[in-house]
């Protein structure tokens, strides 16, 4: 047997931030939509914990187990957690229940976390480590931005997803590709001062240029996707990805109008409203395929089947 997705949950809870939000700062709802593809965003409380975010997300998913013992791991993925010693994966897992044998921790790989915990959580699987792995990304990315830069304080969101791996007879394996270039660090990063740091023209090719070929390598090293979902990044950034792969003949999803960037939780929060709004099977195979700072990128194709979608 092969591990797969076969359960899914998402949350966006918090503020709903509309772009009149930014008015303050000159910008424009026509300019925010036309160069990024945003009309809004979910800004958590300064005080909520993203621990208890990232629980209450992977609940409907532990609580909906037969016997959520078969949890073996549990990946926690976050870009915005300021948190660093303990780490939060624990926390997490004590609040959902899960008892004391788990393998926990917490990963960053910034917009490439959920592709990077992905490959992590499905080698576990298929190494016979764990039966199933809980994989939750949780972001904060409101409490890293200079909400005075015009650059880019419209752009990132706030938000969670959880997906469950598991072995399953109808799973084919699943394949991934990933690089980086440290070199490359200064495209993106986050200031001393506060406030995040962008080089957005070469971000903007770097970007089309990594994702399209991470996906054209998950097709060329099949079994092919029937879904491919990117990093949402900036609604500029997915058309041009979309319009390189348009030759695969399978849906390209842009879901970044009303979750912003929400770093490492955008694939699986897009990939969810897909599969609630029905635009996708709830059995097939996804492409995710991501990049983020450091820098890093990669893709995996990986069989999902999952029941309804649980999540706000």
């Amino acid at each position: 047997m092969s591990a797969g997705i076969v359960d899914i949950a998402t949350a966006k809870p918090g503020r709903r931030i509309d772009n009149d939000h930014f008015t303050s700062i000159g910008l424009t709802d026509e300019w925010i939509r036309r160069r990024s593809g945003i009309a809004s965003r979910s800004w958590l409380p300064d005080e909520a914990s993203l621990a208890e975010v990232a629980a209450e997300t992977c609940a409907p998913i532990v609580t909906g187990m037969a016997d959520s013992a078969e949890i073996g791991a549990l990946i926690v993925v976050s870009t915005s957690s300021r948190q660093r010693v303990p780490g939060i994966a624990q926390k997490v897992a004590q609040l959902v229940g899960l008892g004391p044998s788990v393998l926990t921790f917490d990963m960053n790989a910034a917009c490439c976390g959920f592709v990077y915990g992905l490959v992590t959580g499905l080698s576990l699987c298929d190494a016979g480590s764990a039966r199933s792995v809980l994989l939750c990304s949780v972001e904060a990315m409101s409490r890293m931005v200079d909400r005075t830069d015009r650059q880019t304080a419209c752009i990132f969101g706030d938000g969670a997803a959880a997906v469950l791996l598991a072995d399953r007879p109808e799973f084919e394996g699943f394949r991934q590709v990933a690089g980086c270039d440290g070199a490359q660090e200064a495209l993106m990063r986050e200031l001393d001062g506060g406030g995040i740091h962008l080089d957005g023209m070469q971000v903007y090719d770097r970007a089309v240029r990594r994702m399209t070929e991470s996906a054209q390598y998950l097709f060329d090293h099949g079994p092919a996707p029937t879904v491919v979902v990117g990093h949402q990044a900036n609604g500029r950034i997915l058309e041009q990805v979309r319009n390189f792969t348009a030759h695969l003949g399978v849906p390209f999803v842009n879901r970044i109008e009303h979750s912003g960037n929400t770093s490492s939780a955008t694939i699986p929060l897009a990939f969810a409203e897909e599969l609630a709004a029905g635009s996708v099977p709830t059995v097939g195979r996804l492409g995710a395929v991501a990049y983020g700072a450091g820098e890093a990128w990669g893709g995996v194709s990986v069989g999902y089947r999952v029941p309804a979608v649980t999540g706000g």
